[in-house]
């Protein structure tokens, strides 16, 4: 995987960028049925593998990329969401602040 150019969501031949007006916990959902979708494949892969079956090396080598970018993508994600929350946060006058 290549490494994320500065402030992408996920870089692989290209670099995308998550939407600035997406809501944090919009983001959230999508980390959560991104990251299950990487358990997913893992969890098929793992069944498939304690079985006695011939398995195409080039097969596994794909599904598990998949399950990796998919679990990167789940991250960047949740990242997101934590960063528009905390600047949410940061909008809020707190009891004791000044106005």
């Amino acid at each position: 995987m290549k490494k994320r150019a500065q402030g992408a969501w996920i870089t692989l031949n290209a670099s995308y960028y998550c939407a600035p007006v997406g809501h944090p916990l919009k983001l959230v959902d999508d980390a959560s049925l991104l990251l299950d979708g990487a358990r997913g494949i893992t969890q098929s892969l793992a069944d498939l593998l304690s079985q006695d079956v011939d398995i195409n090396p080039d097969d596994l080598a794909k599904a598990l990329w998949a399950a990796s970018v998919l679990t990167e993508m789940g991250q960047s994600s949740a990242e997101a969401a934590y960063a528009r929350i905390c600047k949410m946060r940061n909008r809020i006058p707190h009891d004791g602040d000044e106005k």
